[in-house]
C-alpha cells in the first residue's frame, strides 16, 4: 500500500491544529498554524514519509488512542507529519516551560540520560534547541505530562481533545535508560485515560498499537483493543498495559525487525 493510498483509505490527512486555552481547565483545538506549517515544510526535507504502510486495523476511528514506540528524537515528529489521523500528543511538560526548564530537560534528561551523550555535547545541543523547541511542541499539540504524578490535568485535556474528535497519541514506553527497538515496559497512563473517558461518556475507545521504524520508514498499525473489555477480565492497569506492549512489539517482530 502506498502512502497516498493509505491516506485516502483513512479519510485523508487532517489539517494541523494547535491548542488554545478556553479557560483554566479546558482546551480547544485551533487549526491555523502558519508558522509551524513553515517549520514542518522544512522538516519534511529530513523526515521523509513512510515507504511502507502495514495497516491491520482498516478504517481508523478519529476518536481513539494511539500507543506507539517513541523511536528516539525524530519519532514523534515523523508521526506528527505523516500519521493520517488528526491528533494530540502526550509530551514532557518541561518542554513547554521556561528556557531554563527546557534547557535542563534537554541536557540532563533527554540527551544525557536517554540518548547517552557526554555533558559537553548535550549542553551544546540543548543550548541551541531550547531556544525554539517550545514553539515546535505547541505546534505538535502537546498535552504536557510530568514525572511527579500530576496526571489528572493531562487526562482532562486529553478528554477535551477526544471530545473534539482528535486522537491522542501516547508513547508509554519506559525510556529512562534510552530508546530501544524492543520495548520492555509500558506505563499505564493511557489505560487510565481510556477508563476515565469511559466513565464520563460510556464510550470504550479503540486503542491502536502502533510501531514506526524510522530508519526503514515502515509504519505499522495493529488492530484495536478496548481497555474496558480487558478490564472486565479483572486485569489491573499494569496488566492491561503489558498486553498493549506485547502487541506493539509483535508489530516490530513481524514487520520491522531485520
Amino acid at each position: 500500500m502506498s502512502y497516498e493510498e493509505f491516506l485516502e483509505d483513512c479519510g485523508g490527512l487532517k489539517p494541523s491544529a494547535t491548542l488554545k486555552k478556553k479557560n483554566k481547565n479546558t482546551i480547544v483545538l485551533h487549526k491555523k498554524q502558519p508558522i509551524f506549517g513553515v517549520v514542518k515544510g522544512i522538516l519534511r526535507l529530513f523526515v521523509k514519509k513512510p515507504k511502507k504502510i502495514i495497516n491491520l486495523a482498516g478504517e481508523l476511528e478519529k476518536k481513539s488512542i494511539l500507543v506507539a514506540n517513541h523511536n528516539g528524537k525524530w519519532g514523534p515528529m515523523a508521526l506528527e507529519m505523516h500519521f493520517p489521523l488528526y491528533h494530540c500528543v502526550w509530551g514532557a511538560g518541561e518542554m513547554l516551560g521556561t528556557y531554563s526548564e527546557r534547557f535542563h530537560y534537554l541536557r540532563d534528561i533527554f540527551y544525557m540520560q536517554k540518548i547517552g551523550l557526554s555533558k559537553r555535547k548535550a549542553t551544546s545541543k540543548a543550548w541551541f534547541e531550547a531556544i525554539f523547541n517550545k514553539f515546535i511542541y505547541k505546534g505538535m499539540r502537546i498535552l504536557p505530562t510530568y514525572t511527579d504524578g500530576k496526571l489528572l490535568p493531562t487526562i482532562n485535556k486529553s478528554v477535551d481533545a477526544l471530545n473534539q474528535n482528535a486522537a491522542v497519541l501516547i508513547f508509554p514506553e519506559n525510556s529512562n535508560d534510552g530508546y530501544f527497538d524492543e520495548l520492555t515496559e509500558f506505563f499505564p497512563g493511557f489505560v487510565l485515560l481510556a477508563q476515565v473517558y469511559y466513565s464520563k461518556t460510556g464510550e470504550d475507545l479503540p486503542v491502536y498499537p502502533v510501531y514506526y521504524q524510522l530508519k526503514k520508514r515502515i509504519l505499522c498499525i495493529g488492530k484495536p483493543l478496548y481497555v474496558n473489555e480487558l478490564a472486565k477480565q479483572k486485569l489491573s492497569r499494569t496488566q492491561i498495559a503489558e498486553i498493549y506492549r506485547q502487541k506493539v512489539n509483535e508489530l516490530y517482530y513481524e514487520y520491522c525487525k531485520d
